[in-house]
């Protein structure tokens, strides 16, 4: 059969083929010479190999390339045809689609992962949304070559594929509800340092119920004092013994949320030493009921007019700068001013910053990238658990746009990976084939 090879025969079988009209276009694009000074008619026409054409590819099409994978890309060298072409043009254009709508969702949360590196927090953020982009889709295309030997490597990769896909999936939603509700879960972690510390909602404290209390407490408060004053304290062992005494009256609690006089006397009566207890009861006592209720009022108007960043700002600012930085009381309707003291009592305040202190101006932003993610992902999931899609908006929409583009691409991977054109476009057999003909050609025409 080889040794009836006509080249003519098969120009004219390619020129008559509806199929292969792609080939045709290409060949009249071609590049050309015409050589009058040729003694031979049939070498005056010399084509221009395509590979002598083709120049290096610079670097913004190798990136752009990585970004959105040519449909060229998911097939072999060996066959193609028009409608296989424009089946992996398809193929390819949605697994690109699916993790460029994945980068977008989750380059909030690698902004906040790397926001610890000051200035290049942008620039590695970038950096590590499109590196997991390129790793994507560079496993996705390597995963459609399914040929004899390499179909573990391909479902290897397949898998990868589906891997990061279903990570930066369970982050897409968390990666919008950063951008869409950033005040809103600042707000939401203010809230919940103030209730853990008993900052919210508070209650004037009733000092009727701690007479009973302050009765026991000073009793033994003054047992022990009377046992301290019957030691010798110019001897060591009657020392230690006034010692564990005196600690044993003032003790207090290790690590209280608040030093607030009815927390530590409603939650931690069990560790207070009786002196220290009949003190606290004393102070409050000693307060008039007026002037504690004006006190507890105006505390109550600061919850009601203040968001709970600037409340938490106003009555635990050790806690705030834990968390956050910026100017809270900015926007809202209260205004902070310092005392002037008198500096011949020996007392001083010192404001939170210096002045031009970036810490305490600007926007309130968190201090700690992860506090943010931590607390978006707990409130995303925790409304999905719950059924609280309406407040969710645009953060659900993009989760669930996540879901079906990552499920159809790894579906349409893998059905085009076993598609018999696309194996064939791999297959050695026809590569041999096709250069046989080629040297026969060329034989031919030497």
């Amino acid at each position: 059969m080889a040794e009836k090879f006509d080249k003519k025969e098969l120009l004219n079988w390619i020129e008559t083929q509806p199929e292969l009209n792609f080939i045709r276009e290409q060949a009249n694009a071609s590049m050309v010479s015409y050589d009058r000074s040729e003694k031979d008619i049939n070498r005056r026409v010399r084509v221009y190999p395509k590979r002598n054409l083709i120049t290096k590819k610079n670097f913004m099409q190798i990136l752009w390339e990585s970004i959105w994978v040519p449909g060229r890309e998911l097939r072999g060298t060996s066959y193609s045809d028009k409608n296989l072409d424009k089946k992996l043009t398809q193929t390819s254009a949605l697994m690109s689609f699916s993790t460029i709508w994945d980068m977008v969702c989750t380059f909030p949360v690698l902004f906040y992962l790397f926001k610890g590196l000051a200035t290049l927090t942008l620039p590695a953020a970038s950096a590590a949304s499109l590196l997991l982009l390129a790793i994507s889709n560079a496993a996705g295309k390597f995963a459609m070559d399914r040929t004899k030997g390499n179909k573990s490597l391909a479902t290897f990769l397949l898998i990868v594929f589906f891997l990061l896909s279903l990570v930066k999936t369970a982050f897409s939603g968390v990666g919008l509800e950063l951008i869409s509700s950033s005040q809103r879960l600042k707000n939401l972690k203010a809230r919940n340092i103030l209730e853990q510390k008993g900052l919210i909602r508070s209650e004037i404290p009733d000092k009727k119920i701690y007479e009973e209390l302050y009765n026991n407490t000073n009793a033994e408060c003054n047992r022990l004092i009377a046992q301290q004053s019957k030691l010798d304290i110019t001897k060591s062992s009657q020392r230690r013994q006034f010692n564990k005494l005196e600690k044993q009256m003032n003790a207090k609690p290790r690590n209280p949320i608040n030093n607030d006089t009815s927390t530590l006397l409603n939650n931690y009566v069990n560790e207070l030493g009786p002196c220290t207890t009949r003190n606290l009861i004393s102070n409050l006592a000693g307060v008039s009921d007026n002037n504690l209720a004006s006190s507890f009022t105006n505390i109550r108007k600061l919850e009601d007019v203040l968001s709970p960043v600037a409340l938490l700002y106003v009555r635990s600012r050790g806690s705030y700068y834990a968390n956050f930085e910026g100017d809270a009381l900015k926007g809202e309707p209260v205004q902070m001013s310092w005392l002037n003291i008198n500096p011949l009592t020996g007392i001083s305040v010192d404001p939170d910053c210096k002045v031009g202190d970036e810490k305490c101006l600007g926007p309130v932003r968190w201090v700690s990238g992860g506090d943010a993610i931590r607390e978006s992902t707990i409130d995303f999931y925790s409304k999905v658990q719950k059924g609280d899609f309406k407040s969710l908006g645009s953060s659900l929409i993009g989760f669930i746009i996540s879901i079906i583009l990552s499920i159809t691409a790894v579906v349409l991977l893998y059905g085009t990976s076993t598609d018999m054109k696309v194996r064939a476009s791999r297959a050695t057999f026809l590569d041999k084939k096709r250069n046989e003909i080629f040297t026969k050609m060329r034989s031919k025409d030497s």
